[in-house]
């Protein structure tokens, strides 16, 4: 029974809503949600602090194997998220992958009033840009299992509704955000070398 459990992943850099809809996609399909940084950092599955990037280094192993014992205790479905879920996560527990995305230069306007040092801004604004996450999670799960969904200026509800559309089988999962073709990210790549050649 523990293998046919339903194990559904949102994964993105921060600041592009996983906690917000993995807390309501978990309570509109009476599941449980699982923050991997909170129970990182709540059960000391902790290896130190990296000064540099101002977060927890969280231990893979221990993670995985706390993570493997929530999935066999707990009831349907289980909401995991966190950007290193394709880390601790096997592929075949895993029924779907969200991977939030928020346009770089709106994710730079929120980490930057979250308070995030320019450093972490600017390595999680590139991440965006590049497609990170979504590459993590199409290499660790394969691409049938894994969609990509804007979060910009797109209400939390209407999220909600595109991915119990998904997961009901009405709709099918799109991939092919392509931050790198609008003027803002050319903005966010090119604004230093503008000013100084002129």
């Amino acid at each position: 029974m523990s293998n046919t459990r339903k194990v559904i992943l949102l994964t993105g850099v921060p600041g592009v809503g996983k906690t917000t809809i993995a807390a309501l996609l978990s309570e509109r399909l009476k599941g449980v949600h699982v923050n991997l940084s909170e129970l990182a950092l709540a059960e000391g599955l902790v290896t130190g602090y990296d000064s540099i990037r101002e977060t927890s280094i969280v231990d893979l192993e221990r993670t995985t194997t706390r993570l493997m014992e929530i999935i066999r205790e707990g009831r349907d479905p289980l909401v995991i998220e966190g950007h290193f879920s394709q880390d601790v996560v096997s592929p075949e527990r895993v029924s779907n992958v969200f991977v939030l995305r928020r346009a770089p230069w709106r994710l730079k306007d929120e980490l930057e009033s979250r308070g995030y040092n320019p450093e972490k801004v600017k390595e999680n604004v590139e991440a965006e840009l590049l497609d990170v996450c979504l590459v993590e999670a199409i290499e660790a799960y394969g691409k049938e299992k894994v969609c990509e969904l804007d979060t910009t200026d797109v209400e939390a509800n209407e999220i909600i509704e595109t991915i119990t559309s998904v997961l009901r089988g009405e709709r099918s999962c799109e991939v092919g955000i392509d931050w790198l073709s609008h003027p803002e990210a050319r903005e966010l790549l090119g604004g230093d070398r503008q000013s100084t050649s002129s």
